[in-house]
């Protein structure tokens, strides 16, 4: 499985008691925001995994200490959480997993403490980043990827500032929604420890390429292997071939020409695309040994040159 990206959209909403003008924020060197503001700004969020994590990352947010010709030593203090709820409210699409927020680079999982120090900012007109990151736990075990469509609600972020001459509150919350239609795996299990499958099926006649995926004879056989980094793991899993099916054939993967397609097959059959099998994991291994056959639309003579496709395996749970 490929690392994924997603855009999402970022609403940024400032709301304040009784001050107008006590602090500033902006998102992504967008404009800067104070009193009640509705701000949106797309981002790019990168699902960048580790070991244990994959985080959201892609917003970058900046505060000010608005300038209001008091003295220097005037002050706000960023701190996690607000009145409204606590610092870090996941999606309904993440609410059933461990999540979190990395602040100034520690990890709290949710639910995540309120008043946790984020930044200090002096009266000195500057702008400070807001070094608050959300962040999905990856399991060792087999699940089911997340599939975001556009709108989605990922999470949403409580901020609240405070400060040291008056007693006004302000509250910063931050509503990350999907710009985009992503999928990403919470799981560190792999289908051949993450390496991408090439199927080069190489110079080829026309003519040689059959119009029946299980009696092509232009084909490539592979072996899927399926490991988890915890040892001990039985379950049973899915494989899933993802991708775009070809006009003329639901079972067979789109190609850059028109009139081509590639099957999956195992077993003996046909795995159409963004269907999937059945198969499993013993002992926190598994494999498969599967075939990608070349297959032309019945009655055509496909164009000759160099054809490409692409598609993903994406390993799941009944």
């Amino acid at each position: 499985m490929k690392r994924l990206y997603a855009a999402a959209v970022l609403i940024v909403l400032a709301g304040m008691t009784t001050t107008a003008y006590a602090v500033d924020c902006r998102v992504n060197g967008g404009p800067w925001q104070n009193g009640n503001p509705n701000l949106q700004v797309p981002v790019t969020v990168t699902l960048s995994a580790d070991r244990t994590r994959v985080m959201l990352e892609g917003a970058r947010l900046e505060c000010r200490f608005t300038y209001s010709g008091g003295p220097a030593w005037h002050s706000d203090f960023w701190a996690s959480g607000s009145a409204a709820g606590t610092a870090w409210t996941p999606g309904p699409k993440f609410a059933g997993e461990g999540t979190g927020l990395r602040i100034n680079g520690s990890f709290y999982n949710t639910p995540v403490p309120s008043g946790i120090a984020i930044a200090t900012i002096p009266n000195n007109g500057v702008f400070y980043p807001i070094n608050v990151t959300p962040y999905i736990l990856l399991r060792n075990y087999p699940s089911n990827p997340f599939d975001v469509r556009i709108g989605d609600n990922l999470g949403l972020l409580r901020l609240t500032s405070s400060n040291n001459y008056d007693g006004t509150r302000p509250q910063l919350t931050v509503t990350y929604t999907a710009a985009n239609n992503f999928t990403v795996s919470p799981s560190t299990c792999t289908i051949n420890n993450n390496n991408p499958i090439e199927i080069n099926f190489g110079d080829v006649h026309q003519r040689a390429i059959g119009s029946d995926p299980l009696t092509s004879s232009v084909v490539s056989n592979r072996r899927l292997t399926y490991s988890c980094p915890d040892g001990g793991i039985n379950t049973p899993i899915t494989i899933t071939y993802k991708g775009t099916r070809s006009a003329f054939d639901p079972r067979l993967l789109i190609m850059s020409n028109p009139d081509v397609g590639t099957a999956l097959l195992r077993g003996g059959a046909a795995v159409s695309v963004n269907g999937s099998f059945l198969t499993r994991i013993t002992n926190s291994v598994g494999g498969d040994d599967v075939t990608f056959s070349l297959v032309r639309r019945n009655g055509s003579l496909p164009t000759p040159g160099a054809i490409s496709g692409s598609g993903v395996l994406v390993m799941g749970v009944p």
